[in-house]
């Protein structure tokens, strides 16, 4: 079948199109003749052309968004904090996972940059800034999500976690549990990771105990689950004594927790574990996770590109530590 155009629904009507696009887009007609032309759509099913109204308003309804690793369980509750968001306010949300390869990072913000997207989000790395500041400067609202940019420009926004405050978390739970010595296993020197790092030694130097540069594994962005096993040996075999292994990650949470059982130790009575970021599996495994708002992220995330204010916000968001099983009893 034919698909009907907005000229069979002026025929229909007989209006002009003129008017037909005038009723379609809210703008003021009499109501006698408004009501004509929607029974006239309505009755012919007809079906507006996004991409017409896209080259009129110089910008489509579509908000992009870049995904740097869908393994991490951290963005599948940001993705549907976004999409609410979106829905609510008439967008459609176009995903990509970049699987953190710095090429297709770049491609995809330049190819939803000639899209015309109504706002960019990107949980990328540094590798887009410098486009996605054009864009923001542009007039295209953009938001990194999970790091700060110094110095952004109207219009470029920020939501990330208070990593600081997270990785202090983690030490405070792991001493509360009688653990003094820990191996780390973080993914990247990325400002994240060093930022949760930071509050580790922040949190373990209230009680006198330390984290060495030999405790601490930082792993490449691509490596496989036997590298994750490799590194987790690697740390143990270096710190005989080692009471608990914290992963900074949650994408490596599986290889980590299975390596630790692959090596005979048992959880938490030969070593403690605990990882970033829950997941359906955390609770009946027993492990201990520290956890970002990541719903609300995403729902903050699309607001800015949807509410577009001119001035740069940098929003923070607090973490929560949701204690089970996997570092024992506490004190």
């Amino acid at each position: 079948m034919k698909r009907t155009t907005i000229g069979d629904v002026a025929a229909a009507a007989n209006v002009s199109i003129a008017t037909v696009s005038r009723v379609l887009n809210g703008l003021a007609v009499k109501e006698v003749t408004a009501t004509r032309v929607r029974d006239a759509a309505a009755r012919l099913e007809y079906t507006p052309n996004a991409l017409t109204k896209s080259i009129f308003a110089g910008r489509s309804s579509t908000i992009g968004v870049l995904i740097d690793d869908l393994r991490s369980p951290f963005y599948l509750d940001l993705m549907r904090g976004i999409d609410d968001v979106a829905a609510a306010n008439g967008s459609l949300v176009m995903f990509s996972n970049t699987f953190r390869h710095t090429g297709r990072e770049v491609a995809q913000v330049q190819a939803m940059d000639e899209q015309r997207v109504r706002g960019l989000i990107v949980t990328s790395g540094a590798s887009v800034d410098e486009r996605v500041r054009r864009m923001a400067a542009g007039g295209t609202p953009c938001v990194v999500v999970a790091r700060t940019l110094q110095d952004p420009p109207p219009g470029l926004h920020s939501v990330s976690l208070d990593n600081v405050t997270a990785g202090r978390m983690m030490a405070e739970h792991i001493l509360s549990c009688g653990r003094r010595t820990i191996g780390v296993i973080a993914s990247g020197a990325v400002p994240s990771q060093i930022g949760r790092i930071e509050g580790l030694r922040k949190g373990l130097g209230k009680d006198n105990a330390l984290l060495n540069d030999d405790a601490i594994a930082i792993l490449d962005d691509d490596v496989t689950t036997p590298e994750v096993t490799d590194a987790v040996t690697s740390l143990l075999d270096a710190n005989p004594s080692m009471e608990a292994m914290v992963c900074l990650s949650g994408r490596y949470t599986l290889a980590v927790h299975t390596a630790l059982i692959d090596r005979g130790l048992s959880i938490p009575e030969d070593i403690g574990f605990l990882t970033m970021d829950d997941f359906a599996w955390a609770q009946n495994l027993g492990i201990t996770v520290v956890t970002q708002p990541s719903h609300q992220m995403g729902q903050e995330a699309a607001k800015l590109i949807v509410e577009n204010p001119r001035v740069s916000a940098q929003l923070t968001f607090e973490p929560e530590l949701i204690s089970r099983a996997s570092c024992g009893e506490l004190r």
